[in-house]
């Protein structure tokens, strides 16, 4: 629509509204059905159709000033259309009820694409809202600004979860709070932003008009905050007449109920519970027209509590829900990633510490210590400084997301010199190469060192081994920090400069790291003699005490903030240094390395690269064969725990191995 149009059609509309006046009798989902332009998608451009997405319309109504009720709670996956639901109650509020309003996101990208992207192309293609917003060019005191949208009767702020600035000062009637499980869990001292925010309305309590919206793609279930918002509400499911039968039922990830094959074509297809009524792909999206909102735990003070997930969404055939399980099983990674976005459920850790005892017997004799194995391409330290020494171990990390433990142990010495004691040692061992079955021999290209003890002195050692791969890292608590934060640098100049060179710190989010570690420590051989994604293998010169410590830690419940959370906790009576060693592998693996995007032809290139195979020449029973119980059979048919370790052949330097190599990553 050009800008001329847009012109006519608001003065057209503020005309209309000087004699019937701007309130309406039309529910928000009428209204936006006859006003609301969707700003992207197949549908962009086009008016809202509330036939699309039904599913929408009922939390959608409940936004608007006469609903029965104040708060709802929207619990879902990704791309189900609930961003459109925002929109459209932030323009029936802007045009037919007007009020000091806020709308929050969780970061600074999400806040300018949400304006940019959506909100900016709502008010610019819609003229019944285009005819109230006032633009940003314009002169007077109470014209919109980028993050501020003034309309007569109220502005609609476009707030941030993690400033203070936009979460404290003047009160609020209307809110919608967009990603919640994003936002921080205390913002600068002060508590929840979610508190922060309600706190704002509480001039609305008395004459009840408050209206509140929690949407959100839930992430861990220890720290869910939209979780405990849909439990806290009646928990209504999207309600479909079984074709069969005609008892109602709702869309559920079983395998006994949603069937499909494990290898392609999926053949994807749903059977009730109720009857066993069949339900075919091609036939979901007329059966979810026919659908309703149905709670499940009505009691008294609860408010609409919702759950909408990808195997109810019209945009997602069953064929690709069965894709992604199957692709994600074997990943602790791609689990969460599977529950979150596709089912919109929490993921849950596994917080019990496997057997240190039965990791111990599991070592593999073909595995002698030192080498790495069929399997490994790229070599990543890590070191936990102590007071009386520091404990380091090397881990290789290859195809299929194996990884394999061949080298540990402890440095004693003094930690006060970077320069001795320890930290010479430290060097030493930076400096050892190791062999490969497959040829070629190198070091560590990446040695992550806690900074969290004898920090200068930790920064004093970097600084000065940062080209042998050194890095300064310290755990960050939380279950939504990613697997390796931003480095921060820490060498300044008295000006406050950031020196040239100097050091820099990366912060690691170690409590999902352990969550995965765990997960993939519990993980066997398959019955085939083959190995699951994320499977753990273990050198036979390894100690009994690293078990103990790779196991060292379980999940605990805390109050915090007033909720029940888990978090974890060192058990008694064992150490955790080489738990620490291993999830800072694991973080600078995934989060610096990038190793765990890559596919089979990137690792081919790596060996390549590095010389893994002799001339780096690359054989199919070679890097991608790892060992196995199958491998370690010998002619006299030995089992793998009768066979002797193996010694490693000669191999020929690793060719080309130099610091240039580094540029990689």
């Amino acid at each position: 629509m050009m800008k001329s149009d847009i012109a006519r059609a608001r003065l057209l509309m503020v005309a209309a509204l000087a004699v019937i006046g701007s309130t309406t009798l039309e529910t928000p989902s009428v209204w936006a059905s006859e006003n609301v332009v969707v700003p992207d998608g197949p549908q962009a451009g086009q008016l809202w159709d509330p036939s699309l997405t039904p599913y929408i319309v009922e939390p959608l109504d409940m936004m608007a000033q006469d609903s029965p009720v104040n708060e709802i709670a929207i619990r879902k996956s990704a791309q189900t259309g609930f961003t459109m639901m925002g929109l459209a109650a932030s323009a029936y509020m802007m045009v037919n009820e007007p009020c000091k309003a806020m709308f929050v996101q969780p970061t600074q990208g999400a806040l300018h694409a949400f304006n940019k992207e959506k909100l900016m192309r709502v008010i610019e293609q819609s003229p019944a809202i285009a005819a109230v917003v006032r633009d940003q060019t314009s002169r007077s005191g109470d014209a919109s600004t980028t993050f501020s949208k003034q309309y007569p009767g109220g502005s609609l702020m476009l707030a941030l979860a993690s400033s203070s600035a936009d979460l404290r000062g003047r009160t609020v009637r209307w809110v919608v709070n967009d990603e919640v499980d994003e936002y921080p869990k205390d913002l600068n001292g002060q508590g929840s932003p979610l508190g922060m925010i309600a706190a704002r309305q509480e001039a609305f309590l008395v004459s009840g008009d408050w209206k509140r919206c929690y949407i959100s793609t839930p992430t861990i279930l220890e720290e869910s905050e939209i979780q405990t918002r849909f439990e806290d509400g009646d928990q209504r499911y999207w309600m479909m007449p079984c074709p069969a039968c005609g008892e109602d039922f709702h869309f559920e990830f079983d395998r006994e109920a949603f069937r499909f094959n494990d290898t392609y074509p999926f053949e994807a297809h749903y059977v009730t519970k109720c009857c066993g009524g069949v339900i075919e792909s091609h036939q979901k999206n007329r059966l979810i027209k026919t659908g309703k909102w149905v709670p499940t735990a009505s009691r008294p003070g609860a408010y609409p509590s919702y759950h909408f997930d990808a195997l109810t969404s019209p945009f997602v055939p069953f064929d690709v829900i069965a894709q992604r399980y199957i692709e994600a099983r074997d990943n602790p990674s791609d689990q969460k990633t599977f529950h979150n976005l596709t089912l919109g459920l929490p993921y849950e850790n596994s917080g019990d510490a496997p057997d240190h005892e039965r990791l111990f017997k599991r070592r593999d004799k073909s595995m002698a210590s030192r080498i790495v194995p069929n399997g490994g391409v790229i070599l990543v330290g890590g070191a936990d400084v102590q007071g009386n020494g520091i404990y380091v171990h090397v881990k290789a990390y290859g195809p299929g997301g194996q990884s394999y433990v061949i080298d540990a142990d402890f440095l004693e010495g003094d930690t006060t010199d970077h320069r001795a004691g320890a930290f010479a040692k430290l060097e030493e061992y930076q400096r050892r190469d190791y062999k490969f079955e497959a040829g070629g021999r190198a070091s560590a290209i990446r040695f992550p060192i806690d900074a969290g003890f004898r920090t200068h002195v930790v920064y004093g050692y970097v600084r000065d081994h940062v080209q042998m791969g050194a890095m300064a890292i310290k755990g960050d608590d939380g279950w939504n920090k990613p697997s390796l934060g931003a480095p921060r640098p820490q060498d300044v100049n008295l000006h406050g400069k950031r020196i040239r060179k100097g050091v820099q710190l990366y912060s690691v989010g170690t409590w999902p790291l352990k969550g995965v570690h765990y997960s993939n420590l519990r993980k066997d051989m398959l019955d085939d003699g083959d190995f699951p994604h994320g499977y753990v293998h273990f050198s036979w010169g390894l100690p009994l005490e690293y078990f103990k410590q790779i196991t060292g830690e379980y999940l605990a419940e805390e109050t915090h903030l007033g909720r029940i959370r888990r978090i974890w906790k060192p058990i008694p009576g064992k150490e955790n240094h080489w738990l620490d060693c291993t999830i800072y592998s694991d973080a600078v693996a995934d989060g610096h390395l990038g190793l765990n995007a890559l596919d089979e032809d990137d690792w081919r290139d790596l060996a390549a690269e590095y010389g893994v195979g002799l001339g780096g020449e690359l054989a199919d029973e070679g890097l991608f064969t790892p060992p196995s119980a199958k491998l370690a059979k010998g002619k006299s048919g030995r089992n793998a725990d009768e066979a002797a370790p193996r010694e490693a052949a000669p191999t020929a330097p690793r060719p080309g191995f130099t610091s240039s190599h580094r540029k990689l990553f």
